[in-house]
């Protein structure tokens, strides 16, 4: 469960990553940039949490 944890949470920093590429290269990228954002936080918070409960 740790190793899964470990993997969503850098699958959501990822996705940030992404969503600040796609904000700063495309022109109408602000709503795609949000978006990304959220769903990165999600998936990051979700990995926190159960990075959390394995131990």
């Amino acid at each position: 469960m740790w190793v899964f944890g470990r993997t969503l949470q850098l699958l959501g920093m990822g996705n940030v990553l992404v969503g600040l590429y796609v904000g700063l290269t495309e022109e109408q990228g602000m709503g795609p940039e949000l978006t990304m954002l959220a769903i990165g936080s999600v998936l990051f918070l979700l990995g926190r949490l159960l990075e959390g409960r394995a131990r």
